[in-house]
């Protein structure tokens, strides 16, 4: 190939200190070892649960982010909350959803909950994007927290409310 033509578009240095950096391009792109990529980007990285919560850092974070939509005592009731529909969850009267895993839970809050109901969509942001491994795993901690203490309230509600014996209320 005729190259005269094209000297003069680049200078000598510039195109000598490109061609290595364009060398290192290619080879990388390629995997460089036979097109494998490093074993430390196969691997899939997963959250380690902290061994032990701080349920102060995840209250912090929860009345920062999350109860604006799922409320104080996460009734899913919080003033952006109730204006949605469906409804953002209730972590105290939501048996089935918070029957999970705090694995599956940790999944929901780092990927966020994207659905698409009658037209509409629903969205909860990734907290991924925005939050570290451990926010997450504390902000997780205190919504269980609140879950608990949810149905403690409830209990203590049920066992002071008298029970209602059928036939003393007149109609």
């Amino acid at each position: 190939m005729n190259m005269s033509k094209y000297r003069n578009l680049l200078p000598s240095g510039v195109l000598a200190a490109l061609l290595p950096l364009l060398a290192s391009a290619v080879i990388g792109c390629s995997g460089g070892t036979g097109g494998s990529a490093p074993e430390s980007v196969n691997v899939k990285k997963t959250a380690v649960r902290p061994e032990t919560a701080n349920l102060d850092q995840g209250k912090e974070i929860y009345f920062k982010y999350c109860h604006f939509c799922h409320g104080q005592k996460g009734y899913g009731d919080g003033p952006v909350g109730i204006a949605l529909s469906p409804h953002p969850a209730n972590f105290v009267e939501d048996r089935k959803r918070m029957a999970k895993t705090d694995e599956e839970m940790f999944k929901s809050v780092s990927e966020g909950v994207h659905k698409d109901i009658g037209g509409e969509a629903m969205s909860m942001p990734r907290w991924q994007e925005i939050l570290t491994d451990e926010e997450r795993w504390n902000v997780l901690a205190y919504i269980r927290f609140l879950e608990q203490e949810g149905l403690k309230a409830v209990a203590a509600k049920q066992e002071t409310t008298p029970a209602r014996t059928g036939g003393t209320d007149a109609k």
